[in-house]
């Protein structure tokens, strides 16, 4: 994680562990900020807890997020490619103009959910009963 150029307004509560491949983790910590510009490139989120905070601008490419509480946060101008979202609270969460290429989404609850204001949940619905 590179936080060189970073904004952030606030950030509480945090462990940071830097791993032996310059990667780092956040795990089990409660972080409350708004961060634009912010490099997360690959990081681990993990049982953490991102309710209400935005990212904006943020790279945030190949990140793990395993049980991470997003609710109500807001991602705006950010790429998110490859990134994976394991067991995470995705409710009342706004993306906006962000790039998803090659996201994976696993074991996510996602009823209610719309892209481009088509419902995921009847997409994915029509889509099973339609490429069997």
């Amino acid at each position: 994680m590179n936080i060189s150029n970073e904004k952030i307004e606030r950030m509480t509560d945090c462990t940071v562990m830097k791993l032996t491949d310059g990667n780092a983790e956040i795990k089990a910590s409660k972080v409350c900020a708004v961060v634009s510009e912010c490099d997360f490139e690959g990081c681990d989120f993990e049982q953490t807890n991102l309710s209400g905070n935005r990212f904006a601008s943020s790279d945030m490419s190949g990140c793990y997020f395993e049980e991470v509480n997003l609710s109500g946060a807001a991602f705006e101008r950010s790429s998110l490619c490859g990134a994976a979202f394991e067991d995470v609270n995705l409710r009342g969460v706004a993306f906006e103009s962000c790039d998803f290429s090659g996201v994976e989404f696993i074991d996510c609850k996602l009823d209610g959910m719309t892209v481009n204001g088509f419902n995921i949940s009847e997409l994915i619905g029509f889509y099973k009963d339609n490429h069997k």
